[in-house]
């Protein structure tokens, strides 16, 4: 089953692992992907989820020194081969003119047989950006690419704490976005908030909402921490003092958290039959954390397929 079936099913349990491309000292890109195929051997997962970094001076200095990486539809044509698996490579729009993003949307789908993406937009709605927004590139796919060329699978980020997010989403979802991945949680409040929110407006227009991917990473020290909230993710004060506690070490604890999370929010679901359809994603952050993430996505993963399971408001 093609992933763009499994996300269109509400109760099929969808789970997805980000991995950045490799950094240029972490060998070649073959050898990397090697290296995840046999770490991901330990869990199932429907697709690898790539994101593309830059350098988002306007957030201010960055905690860490962003290196050149691979290219991530490259790095995911790789991932497909040789994981067998598909790949969602993530574009942001904003930094090239309209004709180079549909040049770069065409070859990505044509040259690197990429069929899954995540339209990403600016890392400010204050800049001017010579690029298309995300609801015009999304709009593009939609009513000229798939049109003549193929049928490119589109989803976009989510972020709770943005203002009006649930309209964001119900646009974004209207202009061609089949699914969302949300920016990292270490809280439930704004998402269920958006989730809540997002529900109310697909009734009111009577529309199925489209699925929410829910993102999680570990942290394993202060600088972690601190280049999640250069990021824009959202730490609440009581969870930083949590996670910098003794005893235990740090990565257990942002498991703890996590699991907390991702329990509120399935437990609002189920509480207040909300139809909206969930999925996971979790990420690494660092290259360092990569294996204590191999083990937070089999805990949230073993937790989420449960919840999938006994469902059933995604059944009507």
């Amino acid at each position: 089953m093609r992933l763009r079936e499994k996300i269109k099913k509400p109760q099929r349990p969808v789970v997805a692992y980000e991995i950045l491309p490799p950094r240029e000292k972490d060998g070649t890109l073959n050898s990397y992907a090697e290296t995840i195929s046999s770490l991901l051997s330990q869990t199932h997962i429907d697709a690898i989820n790539i994101p593309e970094v830059h350098d988002e001076a306007g957030r201010g200095d960055r905690p860490i020194v962003n290196q050149k990486r691979g290219e991530p539809r490259e790095f995911g044509m790789l991932l497909q081969d040789i994981v067998g698996i598909e790949a969602i490579v993530n574009r942001v729009v904003v930094h090239e003119n309209y004709d180079f993003q549909k040049k770069w949307i065409q070859d990505t789908h044509e040259k690197y047989e990429i069929e899954n993406l995540i339209i990403v937009g600016g890392e400010s709605s204050s800049i001017s950006y010579k690029g298309p927004t995300v609801n015009e590139a999304l709009s593009f796919i939609k009513d000229d690419f798939n049109r003549m060329h193929g049928s490119l699978f589109s989803g976009c980020i989510a972020i709770p704490s943005r203002k009006n997010e649930s309209k964001n989403l119900f646009k974004k979802s209207n202009n061609g976005a089949e699914f969302f991945t949300t920016q990292v949680l270490y809280d439930s409040k704004n998402i269920i908030k958006m989730i809540n929110n997002y529900q109310e407006l697909c009734n009111s227009n009577k529309t199925f909402p489209r699925r929410i991917l829910l993102s999680f990473a570990p942290v394993s020290s202060q600088k972690n921490i601190d280049f999640l909230k250069w990021l824009g993710v959202e730490i609440p004060n009581n969870t930083e003092r949590y996670l910098q506690a003794r005893p235990g070490t740090m990565t257990d604890r942002s498991l703890d958290v996590a699991i907390e999370t991702l329990n509120e929010i399935l437990n609002y679901i189920t509480e207040n039959n909300l139809r909206v359809p969930l999925g996971l994603n979790v990420e690494h952050i660092m290259s360092y954390n990569f294996q204590y993430s191999v083990e937070m996505l089999q805990e949230l993963a073993r937790i989420y397929r449960e919840f999938c399971i006994r469902t059933k408001q995604y059944n009507n």
